[in-house]
């Protein structure tokens, strides 16, 4: 058998079908045709009509956060202070929360309020100033000013010296306490400013 008799009895069954085998008979007789045909006629079915909504508006992928205040690192605030009286009792020293110290700064000094709540195991107070201008290498120390507790259920103040004019400061109190277990003292920091800045 020759070559060209090869190739005829190879394409013998494609010329004699014609183009229903591969799916152009316009006239529905073909294979696909017949199966596109099933759902002609079927309706669709209304479960639930629609209603036209909004375009959704564009956002910033940000959850709407409070923002930060612009007064200090840490969200101050002032605890509400009890009227000193006859039957003020001393409170306990409590390192739960950090709040607000009131100061007023000078050239090289600066002058820090706070309230004195007392306890029987309050040892002194001590106020120190850091620095918020920061310089390569190590910082200047300014040191802690000791400050021994007056009467329980009133204001005290104390001043803290050798300051750098034009400076920003966050002024820290810590409170200094006997162990209510065991020998030594603990400290812990109870008020600290916003950054204050010297004239």
């Amino acid at each position: 058998m020759s070559q060209r008799n090869r190739w005829l009895l190879l394409f013998a069954p494609l010329v004699l079908t014609g183009c229903g085998v591969l799916g152009g008979d316009s006239s529905g007789s073909g294979v696909a045709g017949a199966a596109t045909d099933t759902n002609a006629g079927t309706p669709w079915t209304v479960v639930t009509r629609g209603s036209a909504t909004p375009s959704p508006t564009p956002s910033s992928g940000v959850p709407p956060y409070p923002l930060p205040t612009a007064t200090g690192f840490l969200p101050l605030k002032t605890t509400p202070r009890p009227a000193p009286s006859r039957t003020c009792a001393p409170d306990t020293v409590h390192f739960s929360r950090i709040q607000a110290l009131d100061v007023v700064a000078g050239t090289t000094s600066a002058t820090a309020s706070w309230y004195n709540v007392g306890g029987y195991n309050l040892v002194e107070y001590r106020l120190t100033a850091i620095s918020q201008d920061l310089r390569p290498g190590k910082q200047r120390d300014v040191g802690w000013v000791p400050v021994r507790p007056q009467r329980a259920c009133g204001p005290m103040t104390a001043t803290i010296k050798n300051l750098d004019p034009k400076t920003g400061y966050v002024f820290s109190l810590d409170a200094v306490v006997t162990r209510r277990s065991g020998d030594g003292t603990h400290a812990g920091t109870l008020y600290r400013s916003p950054v204050v800045y010297t004239r």
